[in-house]
């Protein structure tokens, strides 16, 4: 299987079921909105994930069969994998868009958000600094994994420091959206890897397969990402999200013509 045909075939038919299913049963925001997030989402996954990527083709943490790719490479790394960024942005954020619904209503804002914001971020930062620590001193079986954490979990405590308690209250459209992308990916990707599509390197990988042959560090990766999307769209899309992104840019401004005032 081509890599070309896994977007075919396991990424292209959810996104055009998912897109009707969101002109079929409008989401509690404007279509125009969930399609500016995600796209927004996109546009940030590519930029950030590049680099990332590109290292890891480059030290062949991973690796693409020519012939199963287009032969159409950006840097190290082929044009379907940028592709898949996008992709699995748009595939997960119309996914969230549709449990919208059932997570709707207001939050009602929790006792101690604060704290949960300060925890989670902390928490999160650590793992990517233990992480960073397992990729430059470990053995090599942990860069695989180690790499995944150090380059999600900076971007995760953001995400967590600003609004991990609205996160928290909405629950019912967090957990099934990230979940069952999650899942679903990671069961493609198995089929993707047994017919050949990519390879994970062995010497930098635990070697601890899932059912279906699914290397841990894999189902890892998509659970990584998927919350990226998922808390990164929510909260944009909320309006109490957006109210504190508000009040945040109101203080800030405060304090810079404070400053220049002095």
């Amino acid at each position: 299987m081509t890599y070309g045909a896994f977007l075919g075939l396991f990424v292209l038919p959810p996104i055009v079921t998912l897109a009707a299913g969101v002109l079929r049963w409008p989401p509690p925001v404007p279509r125009r909105e969930l399609a500016a997030g995600i796209g927004l989402l996109a546009v940030i996954a590519v930029v950030y994930t590049t680099p990332w990527d590109n290292y890891l083709v480059a030290t062949e943490t991973w690796t693409y069969p020519e012939d199963r790719t287009w032969g159409i490479t950006l840097g190290w790394v082929p044009l379907e994998e940028y592709c898949f960024f996008v992709l699995q942005t748009v595939l997960t954020g119309l996914w969230v868009g549709l449990w919208l619904r059932a997570g709707g209503g207001t939050a009602r804002g929790q006792r101690g958000g604060g704290l949960l914001r300060a925890g989670s971020a902390v928490l999160l930062l650590g793992i990517a600094a233990a992480a960073g620590a397992a990729v430059a001193a470990g053995p090599a079986s942990l860069r695989y994994g180690g790499l995944i954490l150090a380059w999600a979990a900076p971007p995760l405590a953001l995400q967590a420091a600003f609004g991990a308690d609205l996160l928290a209250e909405r629950w019912r459209t967090v957990l099934p959206g990230f979940a069952v992308p999650t899942a679903y990916l990671g069961a493609a990707d198995s089929l993707a890897i047994g017919a050949g599509t990519w390879h994970i390197t062995e010497r930098t990988s635990t070697g601890v397969l899932l059912p279906g042959g699914l290397p841990v560090e894999e189902l890892l990766f998509f659970l990584v990402t998927n919350l990226l999307v998922t808390f990164g769209l929510v909260l944009v899309l909320i309006p109490e999200g957006r109210a504190r992104a508000r009040a945040i840019g109101a203080a800030v401004r405060g304090r810079l013509q404070t400053a220049e005032g002095i």
